[in-house]
């Protein structure tokens, strides 16, 4: 693994930060989240703000302004909003800890601190503070505070507090747990009970509105500490006097364990603990490093001659690998990536067109579970087709992880139902891929099958001739709410019914119905302009009214959607994203470098790039078609999105999507690697930035393992697999042997 690039320094802390980087922050496990919250807390910064979030489009939402904001996840512990449908909970905060030193409380706005320092190692998924606090008495302490959330025992977050001090002081420590905490707003506990688990501990459990039970075991260690129990409503803490001498060093440690009634074969957590007991920090720390060590080793991207590009990548690479839940395809990986609840903990076509992708390629096992949750959640599906008068199958546009439509806005639930075609697009990808013909002849024929019904249903055929139509739906450009003939929804749903036409009889569907959905798949039209050439993104799209961006865009800082009326974005040409060049970024073999050009010069200058979904897209199409600097443009942007403290992106959760869209950018966009929907072989088209000296990446192609080394004058690839490897670079094909390097020179 290369060697920069590894860590994201907070430094001075500024509180009007706080929020984006607890959300850069977060650690996980996969199975438990909790954001990047200062131990100590802020004064005056309440969880317990009762206050109703209405449904809005997030896109230009604004939400509560507080200090900071708590969160703590388990993925798949969803509870029902009034308002908003079923959301993830945000569970009890466990991180509490807090020195009290000659009296003065620990408070980064309120007490004197020098050389602060917060550091997020990405290589080993560790969060460390450091700083010097000099007391209102006059005494300096050096302060460390450290945690990780153990990748080796998923259910274990451990943390420890370092103080040495240059002269005696008293020290007294806090450290707590509190559920008195709100989700959007809203109290999702019924049942709360903290006790004393003597002598150093406190258990806690809460029962949701949903009915699940969480459990969570804190217990502190301190040397010669006499902890004493402190209770007050729905919160406990921990309080013990300790004298600190001259030159010594106080470690106090704390271990958390969390585990829910949805969990299979989990050890409670009083037992995480007591198996962790004979441990030290080092060696829970040891394990956990080394599990990250071999998950880096399957996806690890470098950059060379770019460190803030390498930098953005990790980042992106990190989040990827904590949200990921290993070995459970009842949940996937909600919008905000388990480290906020702005998309209520939910699942979107994200899940298929930017997150899968990136596990296809480096690690097939964890891509299975996005796929089968989809297959799994089948059964929620057809009750919304139900819901809505059809047969069949709909999938939801925000699915919780039954399956359930829970967005609360009738635009997107009504209208945006490509979604229903992208996951069958994701099934077929994940079985070209990886999985293997025979994926899509088990369950997963079920699921296309039963949405080919639904399409079949809500296909309307309209006079002259025999003429198929989807009417009334939202592209993935969102500004365009009830649209007929969306040229992206369409060629999505022509892909589902061919695919479900091929294995429809495995899932009990009648030759006819097969041949049916063959024949709605070549009726539906792609609208194209009077020159046959731009492919308009709906029909009428070049009748909507000019959005007129100079005199309405007045703040290039915040999106286009929160300065103007919803009114006026719906009759306007204007796009929150790639819409008609997604389609071709799917599809590139099926459209002339003449459309590609002219989809790219017409819809550019309307589309507001709203949305963090718009800029991996654009890059990848600008990098197709040799457009160096416009691809590099959009990295930059892409890139940025959670690392832009100044303007808080993350303060709310990150944008998961969009990590995945860095990873695709780099291989599918300036590698131009062609995913197994695109080719058969290892197909690569290497076009590098001038700022980048080298990139390099592993990838498995089909079962096969192999690295992709990309430097200005040469490519090479190591057959890592035990079987030949077929790769074409330039449109020079090879077969390497295993274990065996191929290279490429260019440029010559």
């Amino acid at each position: 693994m290369m060697a920069t690039g590894w860590s994201i320094v907070e430094s001075p802390f500024r509180v009007e930060r706080a929020k984006a980087y607890e959300g850069l922050f977060t650690l996980g496990s996969g199975y438990l989240h909790i954001r990047g919250s200062l131990e100590e807390h802020l004064s005056g910064a309440p969880q317990n703000v009762s206050y109703t979030r209405m449904p809005a489009n997030v896109t230009s939402e604004t939400f509560p302004d507080t200090k900071v904001k708590w969160g703590t996840y388990v993925p798949g512990i969803f509870g029902r909003h009034p308002l908003l449908n079923n959301e993830m909970i945000n569970l009890p905060w466990f991180l509490g800890m807090a020195p009290i030193l000659d009296g003065e409380r620990l408070d980064m706005e309120r007490c004197r601190i020098l050389d602060y320092r917060r550091e997020l190692r990405l290589d080993t998924a560790t969060l460390r503070r450091t700083f010097r606090w000099q007391t209102r008495r006059g005494a300096e302490v050096a302060v460390m505070f450290e945690r990780f959330v153990s990748a080796a025992r998923g259910h274990l977050c451990v943390q420890r507090m370092t103080l040495g001090a240059k002269a005696d002081v008293d020290v007294i420590v806090e450290a707590g747990l509190d559920a008195d905490v709100r989700t959007n707003g809203y109290d999702h506990f019924r049942e709360a009970s903290l006790g004393f688990a003597a002598p150093n501990g406190i258990d806690c459990r809460v029962r949701t509105d949903a009915g699940d039970e969480i459990e969570m075991a804190t217990r502190v260690a301190a040397p010669g500490a006499a902890w004493r129990y402190e209770a007050a409503a729905r919160a406990a803490r921990l309080a013990a006097g300790l004298r600190l001498r001259a030159g010594d060093t106080l470690c106090v440690e704390k271990r958390t364990a969390v585990a829910t009634s949805r969990d299979r074969r989990a050890a409670a957590p009083a037992d995480v603990l007591r198996e962790a007991e004979g441990l030290s920090f080092e060696a829970l720390h040891g394990e956990h490093a080394d599990a990250w060590r071999r998950r880096w080793a399957t996806c690890d991207v470098g950059i060379e001659g770019d460190e803030a590009s390498q930098r953005a990548m990790r980042a992106s690479l990190f989040h990827l690998l904590r949200a990921h839940v290993p070995d459970d395809p009842r949940v996937a990986i909600d919008a905000k990536g388990y480290a906020g609840e702005a998309y209520w903990g939910r699942y979107f076509w994200d899940t298929e067109m930017f997150l899968l992708p990136f596990y296809l390629y480096t690690d097939p096992a964890r891509a299975r579970t996005l796929a089968d949750f989809r297959v799994q959640s089948l059964d929620g599906a057809i009750a919304n087709a139900t819901r809505y008068g059809y047969r069949g199958a709909r999938y939801a546009w925000e699915s919780d992880s039954a399956g359930r439509e829970c967005c609360p806005n009738w635009q997107y639930a009504d209208h945006e139902v490509h979604v229903t075609a992208d996951v069958v697009y994701g099934l077929v990808h994940y079985a070209r891929a990886a999985g293997g013909a025979g994926y899509l002849r088990g369950p997963a024929a079920r699921v296309l099958v039963e949405t080919a019904r639904y399409w079949q249903e809500r296909i309307d055929r309209l006079p002259p001739g025999p003429c198929a139509n989807l009417l009334g739906v939202m592209g993935p450009d969102e500004y365009k709410p009830i649209s007929n003939n969306n040229a992206y929804t369409n060629r999505m749903v022509s892909f589902a019914l061919r695919a479900a036409a091929e294995v429809g009889e495995a899932a009990g569907a009648g030759v006819e119905e097969c041949e049916h959905w063959r024949r709605l798949a070549g009726e539906l039209p792609i609208p194209r302009a009077d020159d046959g050439i731009l492919i308009l993104q709906c029909e009428g799209f070049d009748r909507f009214a000019e959005p007129d961006f100079e005199r309405l865009w007045k703040d290039r800082r915040r999106t286009f959607a929160a300065q103007v009326s919803q009114e006026r974005l719906y009759r306007s040409k204007c796009l929150k994203q790639a819409d008609v060049l997604m389609m071709m970024a799917l599809f590139p073999d099926e459209f002339r470098e003449a459309e590609v050009r002219r989809a790219w010069a017409y819809y550019l200058p309307y589309t507001t790039h709203d949305s963090s979904l718009s800029a991996g897209v654009h890059a990848i199409v600008a990098a197709r078609l040799g457009l160096a600097d416009e691809a590099w443009e959009f990295w930059q942007q892409a890139k940025a999105i959670d690392l832009d403290i100044e303007h808080g992106r993350a303060a709310e959760g990150i944008h998961i999507a969009n990590a995945g869209a860095v990873w695709q950018m780099a291989v599918f966009g300036f590698a131009g690697m062609r995913t197994a929907m695109q080719a058969d072989v290892l197909t690569l088209s290497p076009r590098l930035p001038v700022a980048w000296s080298r990139l390099a990446f592993p990838v498995v192609w089909k079962g096969a393992a192999a690295y992709v080394d990309i430097e200005p004058d040469g490519v090479t690839v190591t057959n890592r697999g035990s079987r030949p490897l077929d790769v074409c670079v330039h449109g020079e094909p090879r077969t390497i042997p295993p274990g065996e390097r191929a290279l490429w020179k260019l440029g010559a």
